[in-house]
Order: structure tokens, then C-alpha cells, then sequence
């Protein structure tokens, strides 16, 4: 698996799609589509330091995503650090087995719509705990906006479950939730 540690050299990382780019919108910075995209198109790879809890304190919150347990990305200056949270997000992220994150499509995109996943889809109650920061007034505008960003096991059930379905839960969040998510 690819740890990489705050002392660890960076990878090769995928380049970004050309087809996408960094906005100003009325929440600050967005990364939106140039171009439309196909459901399931692969459109970046998310990376930055992996660092523990402990390790990411003090850093920005909001560029700080929990992608493991006790686990963090900090910042990586590059075009994922604006992909925004949406609480109908068009976007979900996959975990490789080698530790490496990638934004993928759910749905077609279209040419000017900003690039988003449902930030609860990788936090759970202790990455909130370790970052308040975390859980914060959302603003995404979509018609069934919850209200707040938060933690998976904040999640309704049923979203929950489709999200468990499209893929779209970390592997972290599915080994907490899994006797939940298959009723058990």
C-alpha cells in the first residue's frame, strides 16, 4: 500500500483532466468542468502528505480530508484541494488498493457545473472529534441540502446505503458502518 508519510518522498501523481479548472464562485474557490465528462470518467487524483490526527492539527480544516483511520491528506496545492462538498454531489471518490485517491464521475457532467462529492462520504465521528472545523453550515444550494456537512454516521440510512451501492463511502467509513449498512 502507498503510505506516504510526512517524510516520505511525493509520487507520480495522475494529471488532472484538461477539461477542468478553478473558478471563484460565492463559496470562494471551485474546481468546475471546461467540457463535460461520461459517468465513471476518472478526473483527478486527490493526494498530499498522509498524516495522522495528531500530525494534521493546525493545519487549514478545510483543506485537511480524512481518507483512513487516524489518517489524513493535508493540502496538496493542486486543483483537488477545490473540489467542493455537495450534499447531491455528481462526484464520489475511489480508494485504490495502493492508497492512492481518485475523483471519479457518478453521473454525466455537464460543460460549466461545478465538481463535487459529498464530503461525509470519507469523515467519520473521530475525524470530527480531531478537526471541529469539520462540521459546518453547508451551503451547497442543491434541493436536498441537509443543512450541515458532518460525519458519515450523520448520514440518513438510506443514503447511507446508496452511497454503499455507488461505491461512494471510503473504506474506512464502510468498516465502521458495515453491520449498520447490511442490518446486522
Amino acid at each position: 500500500m502507498l503510505n506516504l508519510r510526512s517524510s516520505d518522498p511525493a509520487p507520480s501523481v495522475m494529471a488532472p483532466l484538461p477539461g477542468i479548472a478553478v473558478r471563484e464562485n460565492a463559496m470562494g474557490r471551485s474546481l468546475y468542468s471546461r467540457t463535460g465528462h461520461p459517468a465513471g470518467e476518472v478526473l483527478l487524483e486527490h493526494y498530499g502528505r498522509r498524516v495522522s490526527f495528531a500530525e494534521g492539527q493546525g493545519e487549514e480544516p478545510d483543506h485537511v480530508m480524512e481518507i483512513g483511520e487516524d489518517e489524513v491528506f493535508l493540502a496538496s496545492g493542486d486543483l483537488d484541494d477545490y473540489v467542493n462538498h455537495s450534499c447531491e454531489p455528481n462526484c464520489r471518490l475511489r480508494f485504490e488498493p495502493d492508497g492512492r485517491v481518485f475523483l471519479v464521475a457518478m453521473r454525466d457532467i455537464a460543460p460549466g457545473e461545478d465538481l463535487s462529492f459529498d464530503y461525509a462520504t470519507t469523515t467519520t465521528r473521530a475525524g470530527i472529534a480531531a478537526f471541529p472545523g469539520w462540521r459546518f453550515q453547508c451551503r451547497c444550494g442543491a434541493p436536498g441540502c441537509r443543512g450541515e456537512v458532518g460525519c458519515a454516521e450523520d448520514l440518513p440510512l438510506e443514503r447511507l446505503r446508496d452511497y454503499a451501492r455507488q461505491g461512494a463511502l471510503a473504506p474506512h467509513v464502510l468498516r465502521r458502518l458495515g453491520p449498520l449498512l447490511t442490518g446486522g
